[in-house]
């Protein structure tokens, strides 16, 4: 009976032993998956640069969508913005100094590839980013950003003074590398005219629908309005518009008609 219990006890120890090196054996083996996991989880440095830059040309080429379905017929603020991170896109591109630029820059040659603008890898990288960023909608107006973002470039901009830089040239259309030394901006050639608008006087009008427009507190200032020529030779004010931007081209183009004139006249 004794042994028989010594048997068990030892046959008993032995499954613990058994189960013990089971245990253990499993253990080893979780703690390799585990390692394996982690292994097949962790993001290569080169694919996470790589699709950081494919993630912000998506997220830019978003904002530019849904920028010219709202408010770009009226405002350009958004556009100047946009323009502002394109140029910090190309200075990220740019940056020798950064040890993860071929990632990055792999990341817009993917965007490219994904999105079937392959065509473009050989184009200069500023084309290529606002390619990315603005599509091809409108071809003409993609040259003019192109053009814009060339400038800043040329001139070696300061990222945060992008969006007032590009209002004081008179906004993209005005920004040429081509522009010849001493050539006026729109701004520029309305100031160049607006003295002398200010003492002609074609017509003074006063209605109660004028009325509605005056304020004290812009005595002085221009305003912008609409006319349309009559069959008896009168005018109609079609309507009066307190914009700045309204003014300026109105006096650019006054400037141009001027400048014609005198051309004409030689």
């Amino acid at each position: 009976m004794g042994n028989t219990l010594n048997a068990v006890t030892a046959g008993g120890a032995i499954e613990t032993a058994e189960v013990a090196t089971i245990a253990n054996v499993a253990s080893v083996m979780n703690v390799a998956v585990q390692s394996a996991a982690n292994t097949a989880t962790a993001v290569a440095p080169s694919m996470k640069y790589s699709e950081d830059i494919r993630a912000r040309l998506s997220g830019l080429a978003s904002e530019a969508a849904n920028w010219e379905a709202t408010v770009y017929t009226t405002a350009n603020e958004g556009l100047y913005a946009l323009m502002q991170k394109c140029y910090q896109l190309y200075k990220d591109l740019t940056n020798p100094a950064d040890t993860n630029l071929k990632y990055k820059k792999q990341g817009l040659s993917d965007y490219l590839a994904m999105n079937g603008m392959s065509a473009y890898n050989d184009k200069p990288l500023a084309q290529r980013i606002i390619r990315c960023v603005f599509g091809d909608r409108d071809r003409r107006r993609i040259s003019t950003y192109n053009v814009a973002l060339r400038v800043m470039i040329a001139e070696s901009w300061e990222v945060a003074e992008v969006p007032a830089k590009i209002a004081e040239r008179g906004g993209v259309q005005e920004m040429s590398v081509a522009r010849k030394p001493g050539a006026m901006t729109a701004k520029q050639k309305a100031e160049s005219v607006a003295a002398v608008v200010q003492e002609t006087a074609l017509a003074k009008v006063k209605t109660a629908e004028t009325d509605a427009y005056v304020d004290s507190a812009k005595i002085g200032e221009k305003y912008a309005a609409v006319l349309t020529q009559e069959a008896d030779g009168t005018f109609t004010i079609n309507c009066i518009v307190d914009n700045g931007a309204a003014v300026n081209a109105a006096l650019a183009a006054y400037y141009k008609a001027q400048a014609a004139k005198a051309a004409a006249s030689k």
